[in-house]
Protein backbone atom coordinates (compact mmCIF):
# COMPACT_ATOMS: atom_id res chain seq x y z
CA UNK A 1 0.00 0.00 0.00
CA UNK A 2 1.83 2.69 -1.37
CA UNK A 3 0.67 5.61 1.13
CA UNK A 4 3.00 8.19 -0.51
CA UNK A 5 0.52 8.19 -3.45
CA UNK A 6 -1.97 9.52 -1.27
CA UNK A 7 0.38 12.13 0.71
CA UNK A 8 1.03 13.55 -2.62
CA UNK A 9 -2.02 14.46 -4.11
CA UNK A 10 -3.63 16.28 -0.50
CA UNK A 11 -3.00 19.49 1.38
CA UNK A 12 -3.03 17.38 4.73
CA UNK A 13 -1.25 14.45 5.78
CA UNK A 14 -0.78 10.65 5.97
CA UNK A 15 0.49 8.70 9.20
CA UNK A 16 0.96 4.77 8.61
CA UNK A 17 1.49 2.23 11.41
CA UNK A 18 5.08 1.46 11.88
CA UNK A 19 6.06 5.07 11.29
CA UNK A 20 7.84 6.52 14.21
CA UNK A 21 5.39 9.17 15.26
CA UNK A 22 2.67 6.61 15.10
CA UNK A 23 2.07 6.06 18.42
CA UNK A 24 1.90 9.04 19.57
CA UNK A 25 -0.68 10.13 17.10
CA UNK A 26 -3.11 7.18 17.37
CA UNK A 27 -3.24 8.08 21.18
CA UNK A 28 -3.91 12.09 20.15
CA UNK A 29 -6.98 10.68 18.26
CA UNK A 30 -8.58 10.13 21.61
CA UNK A 31 -9.52 13.04 24.20
CA UNK A 32 -9.87 10.89 26.94
CA UNK A 33 -6.64 9.72 28.76
CA UNK A 34 -7.62 5.71 28.70
CA UNK A 35 -7.00 4.87 24.95
CA UNK A 36 -8.55 1.79 23.67
CA UNK A 37 -6.10 -0.74 22.46
CA UNK A 38 -7.22 -0.75 18.76
CA UNK A 39 -4.85 0.46 15.98
CA UNK A 40 -5.68 1.25 12.28
CA UNK A 41 -3.45 1.09 9.36
CA UNK A 42 -3.42 4.08 8.30
CA UNK A 43 -4.60 7.90 9.76
CA UNK A 44 -5.28 10.92 7.42
CA UNK A 45 -5.25 14.07 8.60
CA UNK A 46 -7.34 15.55 5.87
CA UNK A 47 -7.62 19.57 5.15
CA UNK A 48 -10.70 20.31 3.26
CA UNK A 49 -13.15 18.28 1.22
CA UNK A 50 -11.20 17.14 -1.59
CA UNK A 51 -8.75 15.29 0.46
CA UNK A 52 -11.55 13.56 2.05
CA UNK A 53 -12.79 12.71 -1.43
CA UNK A 54 -9.37 11.72 -1.79
CA UNK A 55 -8.75 9.71 0.92
CA UNK A 56 -12.30 7.64 0.64
CA UNK A 57 -11.73 7.26 -3.05
CA UNK A 58 -8.08 5.71 -1.35
CA UNK A 59 -9.55 3.83 1.19
CA UNK A 60 -12.02 2.10 -1.92
CA UNK A 61 -9.43 1.25 -3.84
CA UNK A 62 -7.07 -0.66 -1.09
CA UNK A 63 -9.68 -1.97 0.75
CA UNK A 64 -9.71 -0.22 3.61
CA UNK A 65 -12.33 0.21 5.94
CA UNK A 66 -12.73 3.57 7.18
CA UNK A 67 -13.83 5.42 10.30
CA UNK A 68 -13.97 9.15 11.06
CA UNK A 69 -12.42 11.02 13.93
CA UNK A 70 -14.08 14.69 14.60
CA UNK A 71 -13.16 16.02 18.08
CA UNK A 72 -12.18 12.41 19.64
CA UNK A 73 -14.41 13.21 22.33
CA UNK A 74 -16.21 9.98 21.96
CA UNK A 75 -15.80 8.34 25.59
CA UNK A 76 -14.97 4.92 24.24
CA UNK A 77 -13.15 6.04 21.25
CA UNK A 78 -15.22 5.28 18.85
CA UNK A 79 -13.17 6.54 15.99
CA UNK A 80 -10.37 4.16 16.83
CA UNK A 81 -10.84 1.11 15.08
CA UNK A 82 -8.73 -2.24 14.83
CA UNK A 83 -7.32 -1.41 10.76
CA UNK A 84 -8.29 -0.05 8.10
CA UNK A 85 -7.80 3.96 7.67
CA UNK A 86 -8.64 6.52 10.43
CA UNK A 87 -9.80 10.07 8.90
CA UNK A 88 -9.29 13.33 11.47
CA UNK A 89 -11.18 16.10 10.67
CA UNK A 90 -9.13 18.48 13.05
CA UNK A 91 -8.42 21.01 10.95
CA UNK A 92 -11.92 21.60 9.18
CA UNK A 93 -13.37 24.31 12.31
CA UNK A 94 -14.59 27.31 10.06
CA UNK A 95 -17.88 28.52 10.19
CA UNK A 96 -19.83 31.35 7.99
CA UNK A 97 -22.98 33.40 9.21
CA UNK A 98 -25.95 34.62 7.38
CA UNK A 99 -27.63 36.09 10.55
CA UNK A 100 -30.37 37.94 8.40
CA UNK A 101 -31.05 34.21 7.46
CA UNK A 102 -30.91 32.52 10.73
CA UNK A 103 -28.61 30.05 9.30
CA UNK A 104 -24.91 28.96 10.06
CA UNK A 105 -22.13 26.54 7.67
CA UNK A 106 -20.16 24.98 10.20
CA UNK A 107 -17.08 22.64 9.28
CA UNK A 108 -17.24 19.40 11.47
CA UNK A 109 -15.18 20.32 13.96
CA UNK A 110 -16.19 23.83 15.44
CA UNK A 111 -16.49 23.47 19.31
CA UNK A 112 -19.37 25.10 21.23
CA UNK A 113 -17.35 27.68 22.79
CA UNK A 114 -16.31 28.66 19.56
CA UNK A 115 -19.83 28.74 18.00
CA UNK A 116 -21.59 29.95 21.04
CA UNK A 117 -19.51 33.20 20.70
CA UNK A 118 -19.03 33.01 16.66
CA UNK A 119 -22.87 33.45 17.20
CA UNK A 120 -23.13 35.34 20.00
CA UNK A 121 -22.06 38.45 18.16
CA UNK A 122 -24.41 38.66 15.97
CA UNK A 123 -27.02 37.94 18.80
CA UNK A 124 -27.85 34.41 18.01
CA UNK A 125 -27.66 30.83 19.07
CA UNK A 126 -27.89 27.19 18.79
CA UNK A 127 -28.76 24.27 21.05
CA UNK A 128 -25.06 23.59 21.60
CA UNK A 129 -23.34 20.65 24.02
CA UNK A 130 -23.26 20.85 27.53
CA UNK A 131 -19.20 21.12 27.19
CA UNK A 132 -16.59 23.79 25.50
CA UNK A 133 -14.39 21.84 24.07
CA UNK A 134 -16.95 19.54 22.28
CA UNK A 135 -16.82 19.78 18.42
CA UNK A 136 -19.93 19.76 16.60
CA UNK A 137 -19.27 16.06 14.29
CA UNK A 138 -20.30 13.68 16.95
CA UNK A 139 -22.32 15.29 19.32
CA UNK A 140 -24.73 16.54 16.11
CA UNK A 141 -24.28 12.96 14.60
CA UNK A 142 -24.91 11.11 18.01
CA UNK A 143 -28.34 13.61 18.18
CA UNK A 144 -27.42 16.63 19.94
CA UNK A 145 -28.98 16.39 23.90
CA UNK A 146 -27.39 19.59 24.45
CA UNK A 147 -28.66 22.82 26.12
CA UNK A 148 -32.18 24.21 26.28
CA UNK A 149 -33.30 20.90 24.59
CA UNK A 150 -36.57 21.45 26.11
CA UNK A 151 -37.03 24.45 23.85
CA UNK A 152 -34.64 24.19 20.92
CA UNK A 153 -35.44 20.40 20.85
CA UNK A 154 -32.00 17.73 20.07
CA UNK A 155 -30.01 19.45 18.06
CA UNK A 156 -29.89 17.08 14.97
CA UNK A 157 -33.25 18.74 14.52
CA UNK A 158 -32.13 21.84 13.54
CA UNK A 159 -29.93 20.54 11.08
CA UNK A 160 -31.22 21.52 7.82
CA UNK A 161 -28.39 19.82 5.34
CA UNK A 162 -25.54 18.68 5.28
CA UNK A 163 -22.42 18.15 2.86
CA UNK A 164 -21.17 14.64 2.91
CA UNK A 165 -18.58 12.70 1.25
CA UNK A 166 -20.45 8.96 0.89
CA UNK A 167 -18.90 5.51 0.29
CA UNK A 168 -18.72 5.90 -3.68
CA UNK A 169 -16.11 9.14 -3.05
CA UNK A 170 -18.64 11.87 -4.08
CA UNK A 171 -19.42 14.81 -2.07
CA UNK A 172 -23.26 15.72 -2.29
CA UNK A 173 -25.44 17.90 -0.76
CA UNK A 174 -28.13 16.23 1.57
CA UNK A 175 -31.38 18.06 2.55
CA UNK A 176 -34.75 17.72 2.79
CA UNK A 177 -35.03 17.71 -1.28
CA UNK A 178 -32.14 16.02 -2.32
CA UNK A 179 -30.90 12.69 -0.64
CA UNK A 180 -33.16 13.38 2.03
CA UNK A 181 -32.65 9.45 3.35
CA UNK A 182 -28.82 10.69 4.23
CA UNK A 183 -30.03 13.70 5.90
CA UNK A 184 -32.44 11.72 8.06
CA UNK A 185 -29.23 9.15 9.18
CA UNK A 186 -26.91 12.15 9.86
CA UNK A 187 -29.50 13.53 12.51
CA UNK A 188 -29.24 10.52 15.16
CA UNK A 189 -27.21 7.74 13.45
CA UNK A 190 -23.87 8.38 15.68
CA UNK A 191 -21.07 7.31 14.77
CA UNK A 192 -22.14 4.21 12.27
CA UNK A 193 -22.85 6.68 10.15
CA UNK A 194 -21.85 5.67 6.50
CA UNK A 195 -20.48 9.39 5.34
CA UNK A 196 -17.98 11.45 6.03
CA UNK A 197 -19.94 14.87 6.91
CA UNK A 198 -17.73 17.70 6.02
CA UNK A 199 -20.09 20.46 6.72
CA UNK A 200 -23.31 21.47 8.89
CA UNK A 201 -26.16 23.59 7.62
CA UNK A 202 -27.73 24.98 10.93
CA UNK A 203 -30.81 26.58 11.70
CA UNK A 204 -30.25 29.16 13.97
CA UNK A 205 -32.05 30.62 16.67
CA UNK A 206 -32.41 34.65 18.81
CA UNK A 207 -29.73 34.29 21.80
CA UNK A 208 -31.97 34.54 25.28
CA UNK A 209 -30.43 38.08 26.57
CA UNK A 210 -30.90 36.87 30.43
CA UNK A 211 -30.17 32.81 30.94
CA UNK A 212 -29.82 32.42 34.73
CA UNK A 213 -29.08 29.81 36.95
CA UNK A 214 -30.43 28.91 40.31
CA UNK A 215 -28.56 26.08 42.28
CA UNK A 216 -29.04 24.28 45.81
CA UNK A 217 -27.15 21.50 47.01
CA UNK A 218 -28.21 19.06 50.03
CA UNK A 219 -26.76 15.71 51.01
CA UNK A 220 -27.13 12.64 49.45
CA UNK A 221 -29.17 11.59 52.35
CA UNK A 222 -32.24 13.50 51.47
CA UNK A 223 -31.46 12.42 47.82
CA UNK A 224 -35.32 10.86 47.37
CA UNK A 225 -37.26 13.71 48.73
CA UNK A 226 -34.69 15.72 46.29
CA UNK A 227 -36.09 14.14 43.13
CA UNK A 228 -39.34 13.59 43.93
CA UNK A 229 -39.14 17.81 44.47
CA UNK A 230 -37.14 17.87 41.41
CA UNK A 231 -39.35 15.59 39.37
CA UNK A 232 -42.56 17.49 40.20
CA UNK A 233 -41.09 20.42 39.75
CA UNK A 234 -39.83 19.85 36.02
CA UNK A 235 -43.51 18.83 35.00
CA UNK A 236 -44.42 22.72 35.60
CA UNK A 237 -41.47 24.63 34.54
CA UNK A 238 -41.93 26.38 31.13
CA UNK A 239 -40.20 24.42 28.20
CA UNK A 240 -37.11 27.26 28.24
CA UNK A 241 -35.79 25.85 31.87
CA UNK A 242 -33.28 23.23 32.00
CA UNK A 243 -33.25 20.72 34.35
CA UNK A 244 -29.84 18.96 35.90
CA UNK A 245 -29.03 16.93 38.90
CA UNK A 246 -25.65 15.78 39.98
CA UNK A 247 -24.43 13.60 42.43
CA UNK A 248 -20.66 14.17 42.82
CA UNK A 249 -18.16 15.68 45.08
CA UNK A 250 -19.24 18.39 47.27
CA UNK A 251 -17.62 21.88 47.01
CA UNK A 252 -14.59 22.20 49.63
CA UNK A 253 -16.96 23.88 52.65
CA UNK A 254 -19.45 22.03 52.15
CA UNK A 255 -17.26 18.17 52.25
CA UNK A 256 -17.25 17.57 56.07
CA UNK A 257 -21.07 18.18 56.39
CA UNK A 258 -21.46 15.43 53.73
CA UNK A 259 -18.82 13.43 55.57
CA UNK A 260 -21.76 10.36 55.70
CA UNK A 261 -21.56 9.73 52.54
CA UNK A 262 -17.94 10.23 51.10
CA UNK A 263 -17.85 13.82 50.66
CA UNK A 264 -20.59 13.73 48.04
CA UNK A 265 -23.76 15.77 47.37
CA UNK A 266 -26.45 16.19 45.22
CA UNK A 267 -26.55 19.39 43.28
CA UNK A 268 -30.03 20.75 41.50
CA UNK A 269 -29.40 22.78 39.03
CA UNK A 270 -32.00 24.96 37.06
CA UNK A 271 -31.30 27.04 34.11
CA UNK A 272 -33.57 29.70 32.44
CA UNK A 273 -33.44 30.48 28.56
CA UNK A 274 -34.91 33.94 28.83
CA UNK A 275 -34.76 37.51 27.78
CA UNK A 276 -35.10 39.32 31.04
CA UNK A 277 -34.49 39.19 34.85
CA UNK A 278 -37.74 39.60 35.23
CA UNK A 279 -38.92 36.47 33.29
CA UNK A 280 -35.74 34.84 34.68
CA UNK A 281 -37.13 35.00 38.56
CA UNK A 282 -40.86 34.14 36.95
CA UNK A 283 -39.22 31.21 35.66
CA UNK A 284 -37.71 30.22 38.29
CA UNK A 285 -39.63 30.71 41.26
CA UNK A 286 -40.85 27.90 42.17
CA UNK A 287 -37.92 26.62 43.33
CA UNK A 288 -37.22 29.59 45.76
CA UNK A 289 -40.98 29.20 47.07
CA UNK A 290 -40.73 25.81 48.10
CA UNK A 291 -39.58 24.32 51.32
CA UNK A 292 -37.16 22.48 49.66
CA UNK A 293 -35.09 25.38 48.55
CA UNK A 294 -34.74 25.91 52.58
CA UNK A 295 -33.64 22.78 53.97
CA UNK A 296 -30.45 22.80 51.11
CA UNK A 297 -26.87 23.34 52.74
CA UNK A 298 -26.20 25.95 50.38
CA UNK A 299 -28.37 27.80 47.14
CA UNK A 300 -27.06 30.21 44.77
CA UNK A 301 -30.37 31.93 43.41
CA UNK A 302 -30.77 33.79 39.63
CA UNK A 303 -27.07 34.09 38.77
CA UNK A 304 -26.65 35.37 35.28
CA UNK A 305 -25.15 32.35 33.28
CA UNK A 306 -24.51 33.83 29.48
CA UNK A 307 -23.15 30.43 27.04
CA UNK A 308 -19.38 30.93 28.43
CA UNK A 309 -20.48 30.76 32.42
CA UNK A 310 -22.50 27.49 31.47
CA UNK A 311 -19.51 26.16 30.01
CA UNK A 312 -17.12 26.81 32.76
CA UNK A 313 -19.66 25.03 35.22
CA UNK A 314 -19.73 22.40 32.92
CA UNK A 315 -16.02 22.26 32.27
CA UNK A 316 -15.25 21.91 35.81
CA UNK A 317 -16.37 18.23 36.35
CA UNK A 318 -14.88 16.95 32.97
CA UNK A 319 -11.10 17.85 33.81
CA UNK A 320 -8.80 16.84 31.20
CA UNK A 321 -5.30 14.46 31.04
CA UNK A 322 -7.63 11.92 33.29
CA UNK A 323 -9.46 8.62 32.73
CA UNK A 324 -12.89 7.83 31.71
CA UNK A 325 -15.47 5.42 31.61
CA UNK A 326 -19.04 6.92 30.23
CA UNK A 327 -22.18 4.90 29.95
CA UNK A 328 -25.89 6.27 29.83
CA UNK A 329 -29.36 5.40 29.23
CA UNK A 330 -33.16 6.30 29.15
CA UNK A 331 -35.82 5.38 31.68
CA UNK A 332 -39.49 5.68 31.65
CA UNK A 333 -39.93 4.90 35.42
CA UNK A 334 -40.03 7.30 38.55
CA UNK A 335 -37.11 9.29 38.57
CA UNK A 336 -36.68 9.06 42.71
CA UNK A 337 -36.52 5.19 42.21
CA UNK A 338 -34.03 5.14 39.28
CA UNK A 339 -31.70 7.22 40.49
CA UNK A 340 -31.75 6.25 44.28
CA UNK A 341 -30.90 3.35 43.80
CA UNK A 342 -27.18 4.97 43.24
CA UNK A 343 -27.40 6.70 46.56
CA UNK A 344 -25.28 4.53 48.16
CA UNK A 345 -23.13 3.71 45.10
CA UNK A 346 -21.67 7.19 44.40
CA UNK A 347 -20.49 8.11 47.76
CA UNK A 348 -18.54 4.63 47.76
CA UNK A 349 -16.62 5.74 44.45
CA UNK A 350 -12.72 4.89 44.22
CA UNK A 351 -12.61 8.55 43.08
CA UNK A 352 -13.80 11.96 44.52
CA UNK A 353 -14.35 13.08 40.93
CA UNK A 354 -16.36 10.27 39.22
CA UNK A 355 -19.94 11.28 38.90
CA UNK A 356 -23.62 11.02 38.07
CA UNK A 357 -25.57 13.80 35.85
CA UNK A 358 -29.60 13.10 36.06
CA UNK A 359 -31.88 15.47 33.34
CA UNK A 360 -35.18 15.67 33.60
CA UNK A 361 -36.62 17.15 30.45
CA UNK A 362 -39.88 18.49 30.67
CA UNK A 363 -42.88 16.97 28.56
CA UNK A 364 -43.54 18.28 25.29
CA UNK A 365 -46.58 20.70 24.93
CA UNK A 366 -49.96 18.56 23.71
CA UNK A 367 -50.09 21.26 20.82
CA UNK A 368 -45.97 20.47 19.89
CA UNK A 369 -45.77 19.98 16.22
CA UNK A 370 -44.30 16.87 14.77
CA UNK A 371 -40.32 16.43 15.08
CA UNK A 372 -38.83 16.48 11.81
CA UNK A 373 -37.61 13.18 10.70
CA UNK A 374 -34.56 11.47 12.34
CA UNK A 375 -32.99 8.43 13.03
CA UNK A 376 -32.73 9.88 16.35
CA UNK A 377 -35.55 8.56 18.63
CA UNK A 378 -35.00 7.34 21.80
CA UNK A 379 -36.19 9.70 24.79
CA UNK A 380 -37.38 8.79 27.85
CA UNK A 381 -38.89 10.48 31.25
CA UNK A 382 -35.37 10.66 33.23
CA UNK A 383 -31.85 10.53 31.15
CA UNK A 384 -29.15 9.29 33.06
CA UNK A 385 -25.35 9.61 33.17
CA UNK A 386 -22.48 7.80 34.74
CA UNK A 387 -18.77 8.31 34.36
CA UNK A 388 -15.74 7.27 36.34
CA UNK A 389 -12.90 10.09 36.50
CA UNK A 390 -9.63 9.24 37.58
CA UNK A 391 -6.23 10.01 37.30
CA UNK A 392 -3.79 7.17 37.55
CA UNK A 393 -3.47 4.07 35.59
CA UNK A 394 -3.20 1.93 39.24
CA UNK A 395 -6.70 2.90 40.18
CA UNK A 396 -8.04 1.59 36.67
CA UNK A 397 -9.01 -1.99 38.29
CA UNK A 398 -10.85 -0.35 41.28
CA UNK A 399 -13.14 2.33 39.16
CA UNK A 400 -14.11 -0.38 36.17
CA UNK A 401 -15.41 -2.21 38.88
CA UNK A 402 -17.11 0.67 40.69
CA UNK A 403 -18.63 1.72 37.12
CA UNK A 404 -19.59 -1.76 36.04
CA UNK A 405 -21.80 -1.86 39.24
CA UNK A 406 -23.08 1.22 38.67
CA UNK A 407 -24.28 0.60 34.93
CA UNK A 408 -25.47 -2.93 36.63
CA UNK A 409 -27.83 -1.37 39.29
CA UNK A 410 -29.30 0.96 36.12
CA UNK A 411 -30.12 -1.43 33.81
CA UNK A 412 -33.37 -2.71 35.58
CA UNK A 413 -34.76 0.61 34.54
CA UNK A 414 -33.16 1.09 31.24
CA UNK A 415 -35.48 1.88 28.16
CA UNK A 416 -32.75 2.16 25.58
CA UNK A 417 -29.90 4.27 25.10
CA UNK A 418 -28.16 8.03 23.89
CA UNK A 419 -25.55 6.49 21.35
CA UNK A 420 -23.35 9.51 21.61
CA UNK A 421 -22.53 8.47 25.42
CA UNK A 422 -23.11 5.15 25.90
CA UNK A 423 -20.17 2.49 25.74
CA UNK A 424 -20.77 1.12 22.51
CA UNK A 425 -17.31 -0.24 22.57
CA UNK A 426 -17.97 -2.63 25.58
CA UNK A 427 -21.81 -3.46 25.19
CA UNK A 428 -22.13 -3.21 21.46
CA UNK A 429 -26.08 -4.22 22.12
CA UNK A 430 -26.19 -0.59 23.31
CA UNK A 431 -26.35 1.05 19.96
CA UNK A 432 -29.09 -0.86 18.43
CA UNK A 433 -31.03 0.01 21.95
CA UNK A 434 -30.64 3.79 21.33
CA UNK A 435 -32.74 3.89 18.24
CA UNK A 436 -36.74 2.80 18.12
CA UNK A 437 -37.18 -0.48 16.43
CA UNK A 438 -38.45 1.02 13.12
CA UNK A 439 -35.37 3.54 12.75
CA UNK A 440 -32.92 0.58 13.60
CA UNK A 441 -34.58 -1.01 10.72
CA UNK A 442 -34.35 1.90 8.11
CA UNK A 443 -30.72 2.49 9.05
CA UNK A 444 -29.30 -0.36 8.49
CA UNK A 445 -31.00 -0.32 5.24
CA UNK A 446 -29.90 2.75 4.22
CA UNK A 447 -26.10 1.40 5.09
CA UNK A 448 -26.64 -1.13 3.08
CA UNK A 449 -28.09 1.33 0.07
CA UNK A 450 -25.59 4.18 0.48
CA UNK A 451 -22.59 1.59 1.83
CA UNK A 452 -23.21 -1.64 -0.08
CA UNK A 453 -19.47 -2.84 0.24
CA UNK A 454 -19.75 -1.81 3.66
CA UNK A 455 -16.60 0.71 3.21
CA UNK A 456 -17.41 2.42 6.27
CA UNK A 457 -17.20 1.19 9.87
CA UNK A 458 -20.77 0.88 11.32
CA UNK A 459 -21.07 0.40 15.03
CA UNK A 460 -19.37 -2.31 17.20
CA UNK A 461 -19.78 -6.01 16.53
Amino acid sequence: MDVGALESHIGGSVVQRGDDRYESVRRAMVWNALKPARHPDVIVHVADDADVVAAVRFARDHKLRVAVRGGGHSWCGAALRAGGMLIDLSRLNKVSIDAAALVAVAQPVVRNRDLARQLGAHGLAFPLGHCSTVPLSGYLLSGGFGWNAGAWGPACFSVRAIDVVTADGELRTADGENDADLLWAARGGGPGFFGVVTRFHLQLYPLPRAITSSRYIYPLERLAEVVDWTSSMGSQLPAAVELVLTLAAAPLELAQRCASSNGMACTVMATAFVDTPDQARTALAGFEESPMARACLWKERNRPTPFDELFADMDRLFPEHHRYLADALWSNAAPAEVIGTLREHIGAAPSAKSLVLCIVPPPPPPDAPPLPAAAFSMVGRVFILCYAIWDSAGDDAANHAWHRRAMELLEPFASGHYVGEADIAGTPSRAIRSFGPANWERLERLRRQYDPDGLFHGFFE
